[in-house]
Order: structure tokens, then C-alpha cells, then sequence
């Protein structure tokens, strides 16, 4: 499906000074997320009454974005996207400075309620990608996504750095300032995206929406492109969710500084390569690329299941990152050729609200699946949903797109 930009108001130089920009606006909200994904199950762990829910406000943070996607993706149309940016932040600001009071008043609900917030924003940081990709030509498309996503990997180099001088600060509430901090540098993320340059379309252009969404998911390779990163997504989400859980329970005598570690080079692995998949996408095709990334998700359980010493839940991680790389943003640039300009919204929108809603499920049922079956019950749910996405994306190799 062509998706060529005629819009004068739209050119690749335009294309890759937004992209820098939300690459960095990606990169500070990154250090919200990152704190929340790396700590919250542990502060769950300590205020939750049933141990087995840990990890529910990290639940309640992709429920949220779940159900903030659709809403979100509306929105942006009718505000468009720099307006639309700026509210998702104010919300991550909100839910930063909830989640410090809630450690200060020692309430999982209130936890909950902060994540969830937080989640908010997560929702509309996700359109950062796609927002890049809008003014970008169809030959810059994939670069301009992976630009983005590259900028996910300052929050792991600093973010560690940045809980370890801040968990402290408001002693003895462990933790809290480590989410006022969060919340000072998501001030900084709402400047930034002020500077975005997407021009917002004329009423009579958004009334042209294009073909209805039911339309567009008759399209074998748009359903493709969505299985694909719904798992590479949730099997990430789905592994890594239990994987703090895992290093402190496994009877080594691991603390909060060694998940934090292992957590960062996962992130590392997770964003590092962005720079770079969008030109490999280019000389080999997205298939290939989301194939590569589902193998070494695979490849990470096996390693996961070898040993509980710290080198194996860090190589196992940086396959895990690495992996959801190939295959989230493979399957996002498979995406955005299934579509039209001005279905973007709603195909988009679709498209965020599954996977988070597979995000959902995940987390929370990781967490269960922990404690129930242990760390190898979770890894074996891996090798059978990477099994079929390998099989669905081989498929789609022998579909013909929609012109």
C-alpha cells in the first residue's frame, strides 16, 4: 500500500528534525518507564497484601495505555499530534508524583492508581513512532521510526544512575524520590514536544478518513504486521515482567541493584541497535528482520533456562531486548505500509490498542504464572506464540500487498 506524502508541507528534511526531536522527547520519558517496568513489581511485592499480584501495577500501566490508545489516536486528529503529546505528559507528571505519595502512604491501590496514570502517557509515547513516520517519505519511513526508537536507549544508560542517587532522597520512603525526579524530568519532555514540527490537517481533509477499519483488517499483511508485534511485544513484556521477581527469589542473594543492572542492559539491547534496523529493514525486508528478532527470543528462553547466575539472566535479557527490537519495529514498518495517509489514525490506533492489550494480559499473568509455576513455566510459554509469528510472517512472504 503506496503511502507517498504529496503535501508539500511535508519533506524528509522536515521528517528527520521531528524525528531527532521525539527520538529525544522518547528518550527523557523513557526514564519514567524505565523506572516503573525496572521497580514496580518490587514495590508491589512490599505493599500488596497477596504477593501474586506484584505485578499488577505494571497491569494497570499497559491496561491504561490500552485503553487510552483508541482515545488517544482520536484525539491527535482532531488536536493534532504536538497538543496531544503535551497532554500524555502532563498525565506521566501526575501519575510520577502520585506514585511517590504512594509510597509515603504505603498504598498498593494508590500504586496502582500512579501507574496507571503513567500509563497514559505511555500511551501516547507510543505515536512518537508513528507521528515520524507521517511526515517522513515512504523511502524514510523505517529510518525515521528506528531514529525514534533509538532514542529509547539513554534511559537505560542514565536511568540506573539516576534511581541509585535518587532512591534515597526522601528517606526512609525507598524509592519515592526516585519518581519526583521522574516526574521534574517529564517537565523537560513537555518542552520538547512543543518543538515538533507535524503540521495539523484542515477540517475538510480530516473528513476524508479513508476506507473504514473493517476494510483495512481484510488485509492478510496488516493482520500479519499486528500478530507480529503483539507477540514480539508481549513475549518481551511477558519475560521481562518476571524477571526482577526471578533474580530476587532465586535464592542467590541478588538485590534491587542487580535487577536494576540486568534491567539496563535489557533496555540497552532493547533500543541500542534502533539506529541501525531501519537501514537493515531496507537491504533485507521486514520479514527477515522480524524473523531474526522472534529466533532470539527463542534463543533467550533457552539461555533463561540454563542457570540462575547473573550471566544468565543477562544474556538471556539482552536477547530479549534484542529481539523485540527486530521484531517490534520490523512489524511496525510492515505496518505502516498497509495503509493509507489518511487511515492512519484509525489503523494506528487499532493496531496500539492490541498490543497493549496483550501487554496487559501478559504482565499480569506472568506474575501469577511465577508463582504458581516458577520461572521455567514462564519461559516455556515462549517457544509456542514466537513458533507461530515465525510461521505467519514465513506466510506473509506469499501474500501479494494491496495496491
Amino acid at each position: 500500500m503506496s503511502n507517498s506524502l504529496s503535501n508539500p508541507l511535508y519533506s524528509d528534511q522536515k521528517a528527520k528534525k521531528n524525528a531527532i526531536i521525539l527520538a529525544i522527547s522518547f528518550a527523557l520519558g523513557g526514564v519514567t518507564t524505565f523506572s516503573v517496568m525496572s521497580l514496580a513489581a518490587s514495590i508491589g511485592f512490599t505493599l500488596a497484601e497477596d504477593k501474586g499480584n506484584a505485578t499488577l501495577p505494571i497491569t494497570t500501566f499497559l491496561i491504561a495505555s490500552m485503553l487510552t490508545s483508541i482515545p488517544a489516536s482520536m484525539l491527535m486528529q482532531r488536536i493534532g499530534r504536538k497538543s496531544g503529546f503535551q497532554i500524555g505528559v502532563s498525565f506521566g507528571v501526575m501519575g510520577c508524583l502520585l506514585a511517590a505519595f504512594s509510597i509515603y502512604v504505603s498504598s498498593f491501590l494508590l500504586l496502582c492508581t500512579a501507574t496507571a496514570l503513567i500509563g497514559v502517557m505511555g500511551s501516547f509515547q507510543g505515536f512518537y513512532r508513528f507521528a515520524a513516520a507521517d511526515s517522513a517519505s515512504d523511502a524514510f519511513k523505517s529510518r525515521a521510526i528506528s531514529w525514534v526508537m533509538f532514542g529509547g536507549v539513554v534511559a537505560p544508560i542514565f536511568a540506573p544512575s539516576i534511581i541509585t542517587y535518587s532512591k534515597n532522597m526522601l528517606d526512609p520512603y525507598f524509592i519515592a524520590g526516585t519518581f519526583v525526579v521522574a516526574a521534574g524530568i517529564s517537565c523537560i519532555t513537555f518542552i520538547m514536544v512543543t518543538q515538533i514540527d507535524i503540521p495539523h490537517e484542515e477540517t475538510s481533509e480530516r473528513k476524508n478518513t479513508g476506507r473504514s477499519l473493517i476494510d483495512i483488517l481484510k488485509q492478510p499483511l496488516f493482520i500479519i504486521a499486528v500478530a507480529a508485534g503483539v507477540i514480539s511485544y508481549g513475549l518481551m513484556t511477558f519475560v521481562m515482567t518476571a524477571t526482577p521477581l526471578a533474580i530476587l527469589g532465586c535464592g542467590q542473594g541478588y538485590d534491587i541493584d542487580d535487577v536494576t543492572f540486568i534491567i539496563q542492559w535489557h533496555a540497552i539491547a532493547m533500543y541500542g541497535p534502533a539506529f541501525f534496523t531501519g537501514k537493515i529493514i531496507q537491504r533485507v525486508g521486514e520479514q527477515a528482520v522480524i524473523i531474526s528478532g522472534l529466533i532470539m527470543l527463542i534463543l533467550c528462553a533457552i539461555i533463561a533456562a540454563m542457570g540462575v547466575e547473573v550471566t544468565h539472566f543477562w544474556a538471556a535479557l539482552v536477547l530479549l531486548g534484542l529481539g523485540w527490537n527486530f521484531g517490534f519495529v520490523g512489524a511496525t514498518s510492515l505496518l505502516t505500509k498497509q495503509y493509507k495517509r489518511e487511515e492512519r489514525f484509525k489503523a494506528q490506533a487499532f493496531n496500539d490498542f492490541m498490543v497493549f492489550g496483550f501487554l496487559a494480559i501478559g504482565s499480569y499473568a506472568s506474575g501469577k504464572i511465577y508463582f504458581n509455576q516458577g520461572w521455567d513455566g514462564v519461559l516455556w510459554l515462549v517457544y509456542p506464540l514466537a513458533g507461530l509469528a515465525i510461521i505467519l510472517v514465513i506466510i506473509s512472504l506469499f501474500i501479494k500487498p494491496k495496491q
